[in-house]
C-alpha cells in the first residue's frame, strides 16, 4: 500500500518536472530543435510555444489542486508529439514521446 501511495504521488511530481524540462529545453531552442521542427513542418518559433505549453503543464502537475488538469494538458501534449513523430517516422524521438504519454495517461488514471 506505501508502494502504491508514493507512485501515486510520485508521478505526477516526477511528470511535472520532466515536462518543465523538456519545456525550457524548447524554448531555449538550440539548432538540434529548431532543425526538428523545421523538419516536421512547423513554423519557425512554434517551438516556444511548445515549450510553453509544456511549463504550464509542468507546473499544473507539481500543485495537487490542479495536477489532474496538469496531466490532461500533458497527455494532450504528448499524444500531439506522437502523432508528430509516427507521422514523420522520426523513430528515434518515439520511445521518450509514448513513455511520458504513458505517464500522463497514468497521472490521469491515478487522479481520477
Amino acid at each position: 500500500m506505501l508502494a502504491a501511495k508514493l507512485f501515486a504521488d510520485g508521478l505526477p511530481i516526477a511528470l511535472g518536472i520532466v515536462m518543465i524540462g523538456a519545456g525550457a529545453v524548447n524554448v531555449a531552442g538550440p539548432a538540434s530543435i529548431r532543425k526538428s521542427f523545421a523538419r516536421w513542418g512547423y513554423p519557425a518559433g512554434f517551438h516556444r510555444i511548445t515549450g510553453g505549453l509544456e511549463i504550464a503543464a509542468g507546473l499544473l502537475l507539481l500543485i495537487p489542486a490542479t495536477s489532474r488538469l496538469g496531466a490532461a494538458a500533458s497527455a494532450i501534449i504528448l499524444a500531439a508529439a506522437v502523432a508528430t513523430v509516427i507521422r514523420h517516422r522520426d523513430w528515434g524521438h518515439l520511445p521518450a514521446a509514448a513513455v511520458l504519454a504513458a505517464a500522463a495517461i497514468a497521472a490521469i488514471a491515478i487522479h481520477g
